[in-house]
């Protein structure tokens, strides 16, 4: 009768010790990589940067969407945080055009959500794999003021297209290859097993980096 008792006692004591490996200390080239020489886009004076790399048509962003802005919701005044949209395609370019196009104009706080709801959702706007539609996207931002012919000239604007070029550089130079990423003051790149585990090594090293 013993044994029967032998294999539950093995399965709790291993999923304790998963669990404490997951809450240890993250480990440097395990749980986060250095960038060297790294620095945010646009460093902001006594704050940790943590720059989320996203763009609204990717599916695994859409899923972290709402762990991130919960996790953002408790973070201390002394981070920044920023979005940063990923162009590696074509049809994320566009989207990252979309982003920057909203900034510029003064919505993309309201719009932010929103713009995950109209493509996952919804679908009242193209997704992955879908070919983009710029007068489609346009007529999307009119409900929110903008006129559609003034959103698409922004989109394509000298100003937006230099944003979405710094981005990218900035991305390679981080070694951003997947979205979503979290960048901690543009010094360590956050890996993880999970989204609740790119939270928890984010948490670390904002704490990290604010005592240095």
């Amino acid at each position: 009768m013993k044994n029967l008792f032998v294999l539950p006692l093995l399965l709790l004591l291993g999923s304790a010790f998963a669990s404490a490996q997951d809450q240890a200390a993250p480990v440097a080239g395990k749980d986060y990589i250095e960038i060297q020489n790294g620095r945010p886009l646009a460093p902001a004076d006594g704050k940790v940067v943590v720059e989320e790399f996203f763009n609204y048509i990717c599916p695994a962003c859409n899923s972290f969407e709402p762990k991130f802005v919960a996790w953002t919701k408790k973070l201390p005044p002394y981070v920044e945080v920023v979005h940063i949209p990923a162009a590696f395609r074509p049809d994320f370019a566009v989207y990252a055009n979309v982003f920057y196009a909203a900034q510029v104009l003064g919505i993309e706080e309201k719009t932010h959500q929103a713009v995950y709801d109209a493509v996952h959702r919804t679908h009242k706007l193209p997704g992955e794999g879908q070919k983009p539609d710029e007068n489609k996207i346009a007529e999307f931002y009119a409900a929110y003021g903008v006129d559609p012919q003034k959103f698409v000239a922004t989109m394509n604007s000298f100003g937006v297209k230099s944003k979405v070029r710094r981005a990218t550089e900035h991305m390679k130079r981080s070694q951003i290859r997947s979205t979503p990423s979290l960048l901690i003051n543009g010094r360590y790149l956050v890996q993880g097993k999970s989204f609740d585990d790119k939270l928890r090594i984010a948490s670390y090293l904002i704490e990290k980096e604010h005592a240095n």
